[in-house]
């Protein structure tokens, strides 16, 4: 191996992704913690979204500011259009997303360069925690090694390795045919069972949290319900295809994670007072279609007790969804 291709594989380097959509009030801090980062051999691709506030001019003021930062100016297209046009930009050896009102912490990069060099694989993840405050929490020592198969079984439960594109560095190369869906809800989930299916066959899941988010008010969990949530179910009947393909026996995960999405669904419904009744009945269904199963999977008690009584009495489910 020559000394050029040494010093390239022990020092690659790493383009942070960031794209930048009306975000003024947490871009700054976005940013800075990624200026901070220990490991230095990093290019920031900042990409303004066609934002309406003064985020854009504050991308480019960081441009004069640092020479790693990059600026990509573009018309709106909403956030996989921006990712897609930051992997196009990027000159990297790794990608790694972050989005614009989310912190990282100084050694996050530094950490999962040296952990790929050391375990040779071209996935790394890093546990991704509530932005509340910087706790240095975790052991960054202890990293597990997942085969695609058992990756793929964490991603579909959100354990240690989350359906996040976020908190997590891959060799750009695992891009090369891989792109995030333009104008769709559930981006992530819908692209990175992909990546992982195409990586060597190890994915390193550190110990240790280093990727702070703001909690997002238009969760499946905590927001009202329109319409185009709806497309969950399509992009994961493309995850089941790929699955029943590849790797069959993951099937009943991804159908308890339909089953906790369709409760939790049914219980936004219920609290927006919407009023789509295909919607609502197509939701009970897929409740009812495996709801049995759903009882003895490890998901948490509140949610199958309240999936049994949709399935068994869903008008009196809907009655009482602002109270649980």
């Amino acid at each position: 191996m020559s000394e050029e291709n040494n010093n390239k594989n022990m020092n690659p380097k790493v383009s942070i992704i960031v794209p930048v959509y009306n975000v003024e009030a947490f871009l700054d801090e976005c940013v800075r913690s990624v200026l901070a980062q220990t490991y230095e051999n990093i290019e920031i691709v900042l990409i303004d979204d066609g934002a309406k506030d003064n985020s854009g001019k504050m991308c480019d003021d960081y441009a004069l500011e640092d020479e790693r930062i990059v600026v990509i100016h573009k018309e709106n297209g909403g956030l996989s259009s921006a990712r897609n046009a930051g992997i196009e930009k990027a000159t990297g050896d790794y990608l790694i997303f972050v989005d614009s009102d989310d912190v990282i912490s100084p050694s996050m990069v530094e950490t999962m360069v040296s952990k790929a060099i050391e375990f040779d694989t071209d996935i790394v993840s890093t546990r991704i925690t509530e932005y509340r405050e910087l706790l240095d929490t975790g052991d960054e020592q202890r990293v597990k090694l997942y085969n695609v198969h058992d990756a793929l079984r964490n991603i579909f439960y959100d354990k240690q390795i989350s359906t996040s594109a976020s908190g997590k560095m891959y060799s750009k190369d695992l891009w090369e045919s891989i792109r995030f869906p333009v104008g769709w809800l559930f981006e992530d989930y819908a692209t990175i069972y992909k990546v992982i299916m195409k990586s060597k066959g190890k994915t390193a899941a550190v110990d240790h949290y280093d990727y702070y988010y703001r909690p997002n008010p238009n969760s499946i969990t905590k927001a009202s319900f329109y319409h185009k949530k709806m497309q969950f179910y399509e992009v994961n009947s493309t995850v089941e295809s790929a699955m029943t393909n590849s790797y069959p026996d993951l099937l009943s995960v991804i159908h308890h994670r339909v089953t906790k999405v369709s409760i939790a669904y049914y219980r936004n419904m219920g609290v927006s007072d919407y009023n789509d009744s295909d919607d609502i009945r197509y939701v009970i269904k897929m409740i009812r279609k495996r709801i049995f199963k759903y009882m003895f999977s490890s998901y948490n008690f509140k949610s199958k007790s309240y999936g049994l009584l949709i399935a068994v009495f869903p008008k009196l489910a809907w009655k009482i969804a602002k109270k649980i």
